[in-house]
């Protein structure tokens, strides 16, 4: 599996999983990754299969199933932890759904979804919820409140209602964000101070 590994003297691992559409080399993937690192984590950022593909070809490809996608992450965390690092699980969407899988497995410190996709786009019947109840581990949701993949749970929040999650988990919303945490394009200027926001709530949870 091809994979980018940066400061490896770090004190612990975050290994960070990519999104469907953006893969592992995005400016918002640069971005986190180099907080991470300013964290003092050992960042990698691994290509899922399907991505390795898209890098050999040049053209797009659906996600490989999400079975396929964690036996992939499995394979490399199995070779990384060999050294029983600290670890943490950090994931971008789809990312997210995939480090669930496996974050228990691993005894990760801590698991963070940076735009957890709660049901697809215009689809809320078909919640994703329950997944997050697949680890125990501490968490840390950051979801955009223009987020279209959380729209009924930031209804229930303007409306002044309990917004449930897992015990272990904490919910933070981005005012403002779209699910790649970007402001709107009228307020453009604002995605840089959107994205030190969300940084800023990781370097709280970690620390």
């Amino acid at each position: 599996m091809r994979y980018q590994q940066q400061n490896p003297e770090g004190a612990f691992r975050i290994v960070f999983l990519h999104g469907s559409g953006g893969g592992p080399d995005t400016a918002f993937m640069d971005f986190f990754a180099e907080q991470g690192i300013a964290l003092g984590a050992e960042l990698v950022r691994p290509d899922f299969p399907y991505w390795e593909k898209v890098r050999e070809t040049g053209k797009p490809r659906p996600p490989n199933k999400m079975q396929a996608l964690a036996d992939a992450i499995d394979e490399l965390l199995s070779e990384l932890q060999q050294d029983n690092k600290p670890l943490v699980l950090m994931g971008k969407s789809l990312g997210s759904r995939v480090m669930l899988r496996l974050a228990d497995k691993y005894g990760v410190k801590a698991v963070i979804a940076l735009g957890f996709p709660f049901h697809p786009p215009q689809k809320p019947e078909k919640s994703r919820h329950e997944e997050l109840e697949m680890t125990q581990a501490p968490g840390l949701i950051l979801q955009g409140t223009r987020d279209p993949f959380s729209k009924p749970l930031l209804k229930r929040a303007e409306q002044g209602r309990c917004v449930e999650v897992p015990h272990n988990w904490r919910l933070q919303w981005i005012e403002g964000a779209d699910h790649g945490f970007a402001a709107t394009k009228a307020k453009a200027a604002n995605t840089p101070k959107l994205w030190q926001q969300a940084a800023d709530a990781i370097k709280e949870f970690i620390q």
